[in-house]
């Protein structure tokens, strides 16, 4: 027995779209293929700067090993092998913070070994990079110890002046400033040198240096402290 369609019946199939798209907040369909491709996506993009975040970190594990190494080395007094593996860090490493501090690292194994002028070279071409801030003053530092070695007394002052200004540590303004008043004082710049010895006394009193910058100042001031 037949049963005769209605007028108004439909065939099952268009009843109904199987997968239907979603309604948007305004009113629009929401293509969910695409969603599924942006969401693929966003995780293959999240993916990729973890990897590149955590090879980063493995990075810096890795040269910062090889950093403590290299001064290990240097404080058993092996310096030719501490410079050696301060240069691997610096070469394998960089940009890294271990890189630059192997900067300051080998560049002290030089100055301890008479290397002044290679040291002043390599430290005038390690700050013209804009190292991080926290390795300015320690370079400055280094670079007019090696200057100073090489009796350039006004270039030195001017080097401990910026290590001074670099730094926020007191006592190490301090130190910087002795340091500074102590070469001006070579290069004849007897005033410029009581007056950092003097800073020293008015800025810097509870620091271990300011009993060596009394005595110097009294040297030079005939015992009129001035302070």
């Amino acid at each position: 027995m037949s049963t005769a369609k209605t007028a108004d019946q439909k065939p099952i199939d268009a009843a109904a779209p199987r997968t239907a798209p979603l309604p948007s907040a305004g009113g629009r369909p929401v293509n969910t293929k695409a969603l599924m491709i942006l969401g693929g996506a966003l995780f293959a993009t999240a993916l990729v700067v973890w990897m590149v975040i955590s090879s980063g970190k493995r990075k810096e594990q890795f040269a910062t090993r090889e950093l403590i190494n290299a001064r290990a080395t240097a404080e058993q007094g092996n310096l030719p092998l501490a410079a050696t593996r301060f240069q691997t860090v610096i070469d394998q490493f960089a940009g890294s913070d271990a890189a630059q501090e192997a900067v300051i690292g080998l560049n002290q194994v030089r100055l301890i070994n008479g290397q002044s002028d290679l040291a002043a070279v390599a430290l005038r071409e390690f700050l013209a990079t804009n190292p991080a801030p926290k390795f300015v003053a320690p370079a400055e530092g280094l670079l007019a110890t090696s200057l100073e070695n090489a009796g350039q007394w006004d270039d030195a002052a001017a080097a401990y002046g910026r290590a001074f200004e670099a730094t926020t540590v007191d006592y190490l303004k301090a130190e910087y400033l002795v340091q500074q008043a102590r070469v001006l004082k070579l290069a004849g710049k007897q005033q410029e040198a009581i007056a950092a010895y003097r800073q020293v006394l008015s800025d810097f009193a509870e620091t271990p240096v300011a009993t060596e910058a009394t005595v110097r100042l009294a040297e030079l001031t005939q015992g009129q402290l001035g302070v």
